[in-house]
């Protein structure tokens, strides 16, 4: 469930300056998607949710907080949220990111040496205003995150955003997951420890699978969990040919130490 707070107009001055800079470059802002949506084209927008760059279609791999104390100076900015995508996806500084054709943020962050970089999203604001008879009328701000901490995987039910578990690393033989916008959820996957010698990238972990939901195009930047939602890495790219059944990912704590551990999975 996505957490609303109340903030009183005083207390919104703090920590606003890179939120409205955000709001600022995303002009036409849409209304939220309706409730025929699937669950990976509709908010809160989870890991596994599907999003838009202006020339690809990606896949969330996280939704992240900041954790300095900075990120808490007003209820505004601690309600922004950061979306892992893959660089590929929208490889510019400022490019605009979209959730249908709903801009939900920009890029602020780009990895040197991965594949990856994070989409800063902003609330929801909501003007509020409240009338209790003789105590007269109050105004404030209904703040609303549009992402929560969560990751789409498979139940008995079908495909259901269950919440994300703190980062790990596989087990030797354990049988892992990937959520895809595109091919939808794999749990067969294993680590792989013998890399094709012509894979042509000697990044990230290698992983294969006897699954038949392989990853495709529009899956680059999901992301790979443990079958209880553990978060172990992101997609980067999937095998050719021979190598179909292959899968490259970045672990994911070699992304939180690109960004200095100043960033958490974010709340549900």
């Amino acid at each position: 469930m996505r957490k609303a707070v109340i903030a009183c107009p005083a207390n919104r001055a703090v920590g606003l300056i890179s939120v409205l800079l955000v709001l600022g470059a995303m002009v036409g802002f849409a209304s939220p998607a309706n409730a025929l949506n699937q669950i990976r084209r509709t908010t809160p927008i989870v890991a596994g949710t599907v999003i838009a760059s202006p020339t690809k279609t990606c896949t969330v791999g996280a939704v992240l907080v900041r954790n300095t104390v900075g990120a808490f100076a007003s209820s505004v900015t601690a309600a922004v949220r950061y979306l892992v995508l893959a660089k590929h996806c929208a490889p510019a500084i400022g490019t605009t990111i979209r959730l249908g054709t709903r801009p939900i943020g920009i890029v602020t962050w780009i990895s040197a040496v991965d594949d990856v970089e994070l989409v800063q999203v902003p609330p929801e604001i909501t003007s509020t205003q409240g009338c209790h008879g003789a105590h007269g009328c109050f105004g404030g701000d209904l703040i609303v995150p549009l992402a929560s901490g969560r990751v789409v995987l498979g139940t008995p039910g079908g495909e259901r955003a269950v919440p994300m578990k703190p980062a790990a690393i596989p087990g030797a033989d354990e049988r892992f997951c990937t959520s895809g916008g595109i091919s939808g959820v794999n749990c067969r996957w294993m680590v792989e420890t013998d890399r094709p010698g012509n894979w042509g990238d000697s990044a990230g972990q290698i992983a294969v699978t006897t699954g038949d939901r392989l990853p495709q195009r529009g899956d680059s930047g999901g992301p790979v969990v443990g079958q209880q939602g553990q978060l172990y890495g992101i997609i980067q790219r999937g095998g050719f040919g021979s190598y179909s059944n292959l899968m490259q990912y970045l672990p994911i704590e070699e992304l939180f130490s690109q960004l200095n551990h100043e960033f958490d999975i974010a709340p549900l």
